[in-house]
């Protein structure tokens, strides 16, 4: 398998859905199986149907997925930022890091390993927490937001009564020279997997995109992971499905976690008014015990009871992207 890191740089906002009453919530990352899910949508339009079954989905008991992929998190120019980690703060002051969602990578690694936090300040209203030596290579303002969500009004007219109805719609906006990042591990398929991300850049990625939202410019390249490979416990990056026959060895002592609900609708290539079951997954962040050299999680079938005419199974992404804990 070859590992990449990649950047996306947004071209336009973004609009990705977070449970709320309506549509005035959007998230700041874009999680792992939502990532996947579209991937997959436009694996169809260029390849075809059956090459997405062939190349992605599941095929029998021994099958394994052709790729690991974290969930996209925010990044400030080369800056990347991660979430912070269910772990106690290397320092031992949890108070000072309550408020605290965002960590850049040096302050990651340091939580990962336990070791000596390097100097740094809280930017971004005290949730995003920057190494003093990764804020001079910035060239953006860091008194200054690096992404900001925003919530604009629109206006519904009844077809009938013409009578109208205000509501808000949740749009994350980027500075310029900030977007996203995640990490890839491919085991083959590398010219497909690039061919389709470009084209997910534009045609856009998460919700409103018929209105120009989710559009970006995608740059990678092979890298080494920064953190270090461990036997026994590890941070996800993305959300995790847990089978039955993995609880026993991902939940031991020293684990801590965090459910989240993920619901949401079909994709596909052609748009469809039906939503898949919601499932429960282990969020990023979360310290599960086990190898990073293992294969953690798994797809979960979603596919909703009492719908006709579907015409494929459906599934939800839930495979684990380890980062190694090495601290006791």
């Amino acid at each position: 398998m070859s590992l990449y890191r990649v950047l996306l740089t947004p071209r336009s906002a973004f609009h990705l859905g977070e449970r709320g009453i309506g549509y005035e919530e959007t998230s700041e990352l874009v999680h792992a199986d939502t990532l996947f899910s579209a991937l997959c949508s436009v694996w169809t339009l260029l390849f075809g149907e059956d090459a997405v079954r062939r190349d992605l989905l599941p095929d029998g008991p021994n099958w394994e997925p052709p790729l690991r992929i974290s969930s996209a998190f925010p990044r400030a120019g080369p800056v990347r930022f991660y979430p912070k980690p269910l772990l106690p703060s290397p320092d031992g002051d949890a108070t000072r890091w309550k408020e605290v969602e965002w960590l850049s990578e040096s302050l990651f690694i340091a939580w990962l390993g336990g070791a000596r936090v390097p100097q740094f300040t809280f930017v971004h209203d005290g949730t995003v927490a920057l190494a003093e030596a990764e804020r001079e290579k910035l060239a953006h303002d860091p008194t200054l937001p690096f992404w900001k969500t925003v919530r604009v009004p629109r206006v519904t007219l009844d077809a009938v009564s013409k009578a109208s109805e205000l509501w808000h719609f949740g749009r994350l906006h980027f500075a310029p020279g900030c977007g996203l990042h995640f990490w890839v591990e491919l085991r083959g398929l590398e010219d497909r997997f690039w061919t389709a991300l470009r084209l997910l850049g534009d045609v856009g990625l998460g919700g409103d995109r018929s209105a120009g939202h989710g559009l970006f410019d995608v740059e990678f390249r092979q890298e080494e992971p920064p953190w270090k490979a461990s036997d026994s416990r590890f941070v996800t990056l993305s959300p995790v499905y847990l089978p039955e026959a993995q609880a026993g060895v991902l939940l031991r002592n020293g684990c801590a976690y965090r459910l989240e609900m993920r619901p949401g609708w079909i994709g596909a290539a052609q748009p469809s008014p039906y939503r898949r079951k919601a499932v429960r997954l282990l969020a990023e962040g979360s310290v599960l015990t086990g190898s990073t050299g293992a294969l953690w999680g798994g797809f979960v079938d979603v596919t909703p009871e009492g719908v006709p005419d579907l015409p494929h199974r459906v599934y939800r992404w839930g495979y684990a992207f380890p980062a190694g804990v090495i601290r006791p």
